[in-house]
């Protein structure tokens, strides 16, 4: 653009010169080497004027090529950037296989060739197809060297999807390695490590959690709630009453105010007989706010006062007299002081606000005990619909000839 301006400034300065001088064109004389050439000076602005234009088109045709292969390149980025579009519209719409094929046919002409492997990795992971999966992901970590987060990070994700939790590690210690373990990446290595049940390992990376910046307070609480009701739970499955209330009195303070937690506590008590240890700590949960898994398990726990336990949840129920789980605890502890009319009174409030396959299974226990085995029976049924959600579609029994009863 600036040398067509400055041809077009030459030939304007040429047109006014040669018509300044018409009447005298004047008198040009070279002399090269024992050449000697005569021309005007029209004659020479004109000559020049060509040589520029002669020189302008070499120099476009020297640089043709170069110009050729950067337009090429420029079309293949540009299909490249069309096939990333279309390939992740298709991975929205659920045309994995086609998706695959879109996003990986021009990825090596991309810009950024790793993402086009990454969405492809995502595609393949969608159908099932591991070893695809592994072998666009491998080519997404080759094609970002420089930056191996991202790679890394959708390894350990798909890892972890899939139940392999050992690629997963593998893939978040590479991370570490390399001095790059982000937030994302250390809220993948905890669940990692819950996953395998490392909870050593876990508690060691709880300062680490807590003091880098981008992890959310919330996600690491639940993530430490979570750990220490594992923990309890395996204490209890695997280990003893002394292992259960090492981990117990390991948890942090705000930990044991965790409903979750102190349930799972409380199981594990009650699991080795220790009722009222298990009374007391569901007791601290549900003076402090309710939780319905505490309230349910208050019910079920052997041993004790049953008088002084019902007393108790009557306590609660004062406010709350619409809660299904209250009103069944309460009647588990009515039948075991041998309140049978009450049991019954909260069993059918209960059962009434919220039918419980658990609830049902009481009343019609207890109507039966009663003497009131047809509705004991009726109850049961409606309960077994419940859960199965549609009722029994057997055709009346026709009586056979000659007064036959029917077949039982």
């Amino acid at each position: 653009m600036k040398r067509s301006l400055l041809l077009a400034v030459a030939l304007l300065v040429g047109a006014v010169l040669a018509n300044a001088l018409l009447t005298d064109t004047g008198y040009v004389a070279i002399s090269f080497r024992g050449t000697l050439v005569e021309m005007s000076v029209p004659t020479l602005v004109l000559c020049l004027v060509l040589t520029l234009l002669v020189l302008e088109g070499l120099t476009r045709l020297a640089r043709w090529p170069r110009r050729l292969r950067e337009t090429r390149q420029a079309q293949r980025r540009e299909r490249a950037r069309r096939d990333l579009d279309r390939g992740l519209l298709e991975v929205s719409a659920g045309r994995w296989g086609d998706a695959e094929l879109t996003l990986t046919r021009s990825a090596r002409e991309a810009d950024e060739p790793a993402v086009h492997y990454l969405a492809a990795a995502h595609a393949t992971h969608l159908q099932g197809a591991t070893q695809r999966c592994d072998a666009w992901l491998a080519l997404a970590r080759e094609a970002a060297a420089d930056a191996p987060a991202p790679v890394l990070i959708t390894r350990a994700e798909m890892s972890l999807k899939r139940g392999d939790g050992d690629a997963a590690l593998a893939a978040l210690q590479e991370l570490q390695t390399l001095g790059e373990l982000n937030p994302r990446a250390l809220l993948l290595l905890a669940r990692v490590h819950r996953q395998r049940g490392d909870f050593d390992q876990l508690l060691r990376l709880e300062p680490r959690l807590r003091a880098t910046r981008g992890v959310p307070a919330a996600a690491v609480e639940e993530i430490m709630d979570t750990l220490y009701a594992d923990m309890l739970r395996v204490a209890t499955d695997k280990g003893g009453l002394a292992a259960l209330d090492a981990v117990w009195a390991e948890a942090t303070r705000a930990a044991r105010r965790q409903p979750g937690i102190a349930v799972a506590y409380a199981r594990g008590l009650a699991r080795f007989e220790q009722g009222e240890r298990a009374a007391l700590v569901l007791r601290a949960v549900l003076d402090a706010h309710w939780n319905e898994a505490a309230a349910l398990l208050y019910g079920e726990l052997a041993g004790g006062d049953a008088l002084e336990r019902l007393k108790v949840a009557e306590g609660w129920l004062r406010g709350r007299r619409e809660e299904p789980a209250l009103l069944a605890t309460c009647a588990r502890l009515c039948l075991r002081a041998e309140l049978y009319g009450k049991a019954r009174s909260y069993l059918e409030h209960s059962h009434a606000l919220r039918p419980r396959a658990e609830t049902a299974q009481l009343l019609a226990g207890l109507l039966e005990q009663l003497g009131e085995r047809d509705r004991a029976l009726r109850l049961l049924q409606e309960a077994l619909a419940q859960m199965t959600g549609k009722q029994a579609d057997i055709a009346p029994l026709r009586q056979r000839l000659f007064g036959a009863t029917p077949r039982r």
